[in-house]
């Protein structure tokens, strides 16, 4: 089992948690407005630039999986602090603008990354 990394004094596997039931969250409320994400077959990689800890979020088969660690091949990664990562899942920071603002910064497919933007708005509005 790996230690957990403290950062400013709070435990980052907590970052980990929270990233976890707020994509799930975000997930079932946007399946109503996004019948599409039943057929999306796809990875994103987020690396937590402050505190070094990866996690990587699955959309496949209609189900939406938030793991700790690295996937082999994401279709992107997402690198970001944690206060920006915070931010964008609870909705007080727009992803376009942090992207723009240079607070995130993305590899792999770029473009593709803008599904993931859809998702988070769509599971975020209401």
């Amino acid at each position: 089992m790996r230690k957990p990394v403290i950062h400013g004094g709070v435990r980052v596997m907590a970052l980990f948690e929270k990233a976890k039931e707020k994509f799930n969250e975000i997930f079932e409320k946007a399946k109503a407005s996004l019948p599409e994400l039943s057929s999306w077959n796809k990875v994103y990689q987020f690396v937590v630039e402050d505190t070094g800890e990866e996690f990587y979020v699955e959309i496949s088969n209609g189900q939406i999986k938030v793991v700790q660690g690295k996937h082999p091949k994401p279709i992107a990664t997402i690198v970001a602090s944690s206060d920006v990562l915070e931010k964008i899942i609870s909705g007080q920071l727009d992803a376009m603008a942090a992207f723009m603002k240079r607070q995130m910064k993305i590899t792999g497919n770029v473009l593709d990354t803008m599904n993931l933007k859809k998702l988070l708005d769509a599971g975020l509005k209401g």
